[in-house]
C-alpha cells in the first residue's frame, strides 16, 4: 500500500522529514514577513493591490498541497 520505506530505512527518512520541517519552521515567519512587507508597497496596484496578494500566493501554495496529494504523485512501494 503506502509502505514507502523499507523498515531499515524508517529512521533515515524520518531525520529528512524533521530536518525539512525544521528548516521550514525556521525561514517561514521570514518570508512570510517579507511577502507582508511587499504586499504593503502596492497598495495601489491594478491587479491584486495589497494584502490580496498574500491571500492569492498562500492559495496557490494550498493548491499546490492538493494536487501533491493525487494519485501520479504519490510514489508506492514495489514488490521485487
Amino acid at each position: 500500500m503506502f509502505n514507502k520505506q523499507p523498515q531499515n530505512q524508517r529512521g533515515a527518512a524520518n531525520g529528512l522529514s524533521m530536518t525539512a520541517m525544521s528548516l521550514f519552521k525556521a525561514f517561514g515567519p521570514a518570508g512570510g514577513g517579507v511577502l507582508f512587507s511587499w504586499s504593503q508597497t502596492r497598495m495601489d496596484a491594478s491587479f491584486l493591490p495589497g494584502t490580496q496578494m498574500v491571500f492569492f500566493i498562500l492559495n496557490v501554495v494550498e493548491v499546490i498541497g492538493l494536487l501533491m496529494t493525487f494519485k501520479p504523485f504519490l510514489t508506492f512501494r514495489q514488490n521485487l
